[in-house]
């Protein structure tokens, strides 16, 4: 499934990060690209937050850290940040808890064995983002968004 979302502004980014958080169960991969200041961390920080409102206040961007990892009532989220790395090994995380990939090299792990849901982030004004969402059927989040 692939759609197509126009975002106006942070409260509907924040919104449209609720929504897919009530469709998630914890065992997903979801890879985030777009360009630099696109809305990727701001959107796994929405996306933490609906799924923890704790852990939400925790987020901020893993390029130094490359992983950072949030404790939910559900299940672990890693925060994965490949902007800066060459290779990474994300079989420690996978199937452990929600994997969130910022800046994904799809040739550096395999994804046939998990639900996979990516999400291009492009920059259509101030806080405007048209964000292209595409996920497998194991994500089970086809009619969900």
């Amino acid at each position: 499934m692939e759609k197509t979302f126009h975002i106006k502004s942070l409260e509907e980014l924040e919104s449209f990060a609720g929504r897919l958080a009530n469709c998630l169960k914890g065992n997903e991969l979801i890879l985030l690209s777009g360009d630099l200041a696109s809305g990727k961390t701001t959107f796994t920080r929405f996306l933490v937050s609906a799924i923890s409102k704790q852990a939400g206040e925790e987020v901020n961007s893993p390029t130094f850290t490359v992983v950072n990892q949030y404790e939910t009532e559900n299940y672990p989220i890693f925060h994965v940040d490949l902007y800066r790395v060459n290779r990474f090994d994300l079989s420690d995380f996978l199937g452990e808890g929600l994997v969130i990939v910022e800046w994904p090299d799809e040739s550096l792990f395999r994804l046939k064995d998990f639900p996979v849901i990516k999400i291009s982030f492009q920059v259509a004004g101030d806080n405007e983002r048209i964000l292209k969402v595409s996920t497998d059927e194991k994500s089970g989040i086809t009619d969900c968004l």
